[in-house]
């Protein structure tokens, strides 16, 4: 009886201190819980605090140090892919969010995010099939409609002209937005490349699908000329330039000589050179005044072209007019052998010729870019249709 007494009180004990070990363990696991999360927020705010100061390199230690202690934090990673991508190391980028897009324990939104972000790493590093393959990973959710763009924009790199076109058919159908300028462009080109290799069936199949895009389209309308010239019928060529010069005079200069060449196999070309001149009231300045000026001092002599050019400085004037009005000035003093007036002319000219070559551009309504000639799309960021077809001559210039 005495032995069953003893563990009567011996067993409270027991527990009593079964029950404190219990409690001291759980009070030291929420101390180190808290010093890690006091770790984890205390190097998160400081990586915060460096990315706003723009001092990345720091910020990126400590936010791997963040990621160290806690693996899972999805949005810690992409932070710092993005934070990898923009520095320029974007193999570090590429395993950072591949290691995302191997998780199976991550949401389906996130691994459509990592595949995004995965296929731009690619794109950055120039690894373009391996971008599209990520970027078609990206079938559903907020980063879908971004994947398309970023395929679109990977496919006009790439000048997979098929492909933009489909990747622009599916984003006007996302967005609800009207793609049917650019997949004109795009029908545009394959029409240059067929052309380029002679095979026009090709070339007229993408104008006819161009202008089904843009009716009127007027590059479609210049390679629909173009492609009436490689079959050698100039008569068809001239009614279909003859739209441009009724309709888009400003872009004359993008076939004034092939509507002089088409003019003279037909033996009209006077009558073709006439239609041009019309057009000078409006583009004393432009591409359009180099052209018609040199096939009037072929055609009608240097005499006619000085004419020409005092009655554009009369109703247009330009520093390009002014510099073709020396030029035939001192080509009839040259005719003439008057020495001293070929110097004189010829001092003012050369200034003239510098200052115009270094002022007439063209320029991108939409960044700016400033290019010696005219593009349809431009070489700065890559938009249609932001050139306008008036070269400018300074900043000044209209």
């Amino acid at each position: 009886m005495q032995i069953q007494t003893s563990w009567l009180v011996l067993i409270p004990i027991v527990f009593g201190l079964g029950w404190l070990a219990a409690r001291w363990e759980m009070r030291l696991q929420e101390f180190e819980d808290d010093v890690e999360q006091t770790k984890k927020q205390h190097s998160t705010f400081r990586g915060i605090n460096l990315l706003l100061s723009e001092q990345h390199d720091k910020a990126i230690d400590a936010l791997v140090e963040v990621a160290k202690l806690d693996p899972e934090t999805t949005e810690l990673h992409f932070a710092l892919g993005s934070l990898f991508r923009r520095r320029g190391e974007t193999e570090r980028a590429i395993r950072v969010h591949q290691h995302l897009s191997n998780r199976q324990d991550i949401l389906p939104k996130d691994r459509s995010h990592a595949a995004y972000e995965l296929g731009r790493d690619f794109l950055r590093a120039g690894m373009l099939d391996r971008a599209e393959s990520s970027l078609n990973l990206v079938i559903e959710g907020r980063y879908h409609l971004p994947a398309k763009v970023a395929l679109l924009e990977m496919y006009q790199i790439e000048k997979d002209w098929r492909k933009a076109i489909i990747a622009a058919t599916e984003l006007g159908v996302l967005e609800k937005k009207n793609y049917q300028d650019q997949i004109a462009h795009f029908y545009c080109e394959i029409a240059v490349e067929s052309m380029r290799s002679k095979n026009l069936i090709a070339a007229k199949e993408a104008i006819d699908q161009a202008f089904y895009a843009v009716p009127h389209h007027i590059r479609a309308t210049i390679l629909r000329g173009e492609l009436a010239i490689a079959q050698q019928r100039p008569h068809e060529a001239i009614e279909a330039w003859g739209n441009i010069e009724k309709k888009s005079p400003a872009y004359l200069h993008l076939i004034a000589d092939k509507w002089m060449k088409a003019h003279a196999e037909l033996s009209l070309e006077q009558e073709g050179l006439e239609k041009l001149k019309l057009h000078l009231q409006e583009q004393g300045a432009g591409e359009l005044l180099d052209m018609v000026f040199k096939h009037v001092l072929r055609i009608e002599g240097p005499k006619q072209a000085q004419t020409l050019m005092n009655n554009v400085m009369l109703s247009t004037p330009s520093l390009t007019a002014m510099t073709k009005r020396l030029e035939a000035q001192f080509l009839i003093a040259q005719a003439s052998a008057e020495e001293a007036s070929m110097a004189e002319i010829k001092a003012s000219l050369d200034l003239l010729k510098q200052k115009t070559n270094s002022l007439a551009r063209y320029t991108c309504s939409n960044c700016g870019f400033r290019a010696r000639r005219f593009y349809w799309q431009c070489p700065g960021c890559n938009h249609w249709d932001v050139y306008s077809p008036k070269r400018s001559e300074g900043i000044g210039s209209v």
